[in-house]
C-alpha cells in the first residue's frame, strides 16, 4: 500500500462529510504550541478537566489533545471518550484516535472492533476508509487501536507522523488516547505537537507516587492536566447524548 498523505484523508473526508450533509470547511492546523511540561493541580471533576482543556486553547478547541493513563491501573478510556464527545458538542469535526498498546482501549467501551485500526493504518495495511468508524450515540468519529501485531517499515514515530499530520489537517480536533508505553514509543513525534495533555491517575495514587510517569508526560513539552476519579462522578450527560442530537446527525 502506498504511503499515506493528508490528501488521502481529505479525499475520504470529502465523501464522508458530503454523506453527512455537513458543509463545514476542513480546518487548517495551527502552529504547534511549545511550552514547558508543567503538571497542574490534581483535578477530580471531568467538567473541570474540560474547562481546563478549553482554557488552554483560549476558549476554542485544541488542534491535538492527548489523554493517557500513568500506568496499566489507570484506565483513561472513559476520560478520552467523554472529552471527545464533549468537544463534538461544540459542533466541531472531532476524531478520537486510540494509540494504546495495552489492554485498555476505547474499542471496548464503544462496542467497536479493535482492528483494523490505527496500528494497521500506520503500518500501511489498511486505508482511512477501513478504520474510521462513527460513535453510536454521537457524530464523533473514531479510529480504534488496531492489531498489536501490525508492523510497518521504519521507526514507529516516522510511521505515525504522516497519519497524524493528515488527521490534524482534516479535523478540527484530534483527541489521542494512549498509555505510558505508547507515549514513550511516540515521544519523538508527539513532542511539542500538543497544546496540552490529560494524565489519568488510578484511585489511591498521588502526584508524588506517579512522578516517574508524569516526568515522561512532562517531556512532551506541554502543560499536563492531572486527573483522578473520586468515584461516582457525573459528566453532565456528555457520555450519553440526547436523542435530538442523534436525530440531527442521522
Amino acid at each position: 500500500m502506498s504511503s499515506l498523505t493528508s490528501n488521502d484523508l481529505r479525499d475520504y473526508m470529502t465523501q464522508r462529510v458530503a454523506a453527512l450533509d455537513d458543509d463545514e470547511t476542513i480546518g487548517v492546523p495551527q502552529a504547534p504550541q511549545v511550552g514547558i511540561g508543567v503538571v497542574g493541580p490534581m483535578l477530580h471533576s471531568l467538567d473541570a478537566v474540560l474547562e481546563r482543556v478549553l482554557a488552554s486553547a483560549s476558549g476554542g478547541l485544541p488542534r491535538a489533545l492527548l489523554v493517557a493513563g500513568v500506568s496499566p491501573r489507570a484506565d483513561a478510556t472513559k476520560v478520552a471518550i467523554g472529552l471527545a464527545r464533549a468537544l463534538v458538542e461544540r459542533d466541531e469535526q472531532v476524531v478520537l484516535v486510540d494509540l494504546a498498546k495495552g489492554a485498555s482501549a476505547v474499542s471496548g467501551p464503544l462496542g467497536m472492533p479493535r482492528s483494523p485500526g490505527f496500528s494497521d493504518l500506520a503500518a500501511g495495511q489498511a486505508s482511512f476508509a477501513n478504520v474510521i468508524r462513527v460513535d453510536e450515540d454521537t457524530p464523533l468519529q473514531v479510529i480504534t487501536a488496531g492489531s498489536p501485531k501490525a508492523k510497518g517499515e521504519g521507526p514507529e514515530p516516522d510511521r505515525f507522523m504522516p497519519v497524524f499530520e493528515a488527521l490534524t489537517h482534516a479535523y478540527g480536533c484530534v483527541v489521542l488516547h494512549g498509555d505510558l508505553r505508547s507515549v514513550q514509543a511516540l515521544m519523538p513525534a508527539l513532542k511539542f505537537e500538543l497544546l496540552t495533555m490529560v494524565a489519568v491517575l488510578p484511585v489511591g495514587a498521588s502526584l508524588e507516587s506517579e512522578k516517574g510517569a508524569l516526568s515522561t508526560f512532562r517531556a512532551l513539552g506541554c502543560p499536563v492536566i492531572a486527573y483522578k476519579d473520586r468515584g461516582n462522578q457525573r459528566w453532565r450527560g456528555l457520555f450519553n447524548r440526547s436523542r435530538a442530537l442523534r436525530q440531527r446527525h442521522a
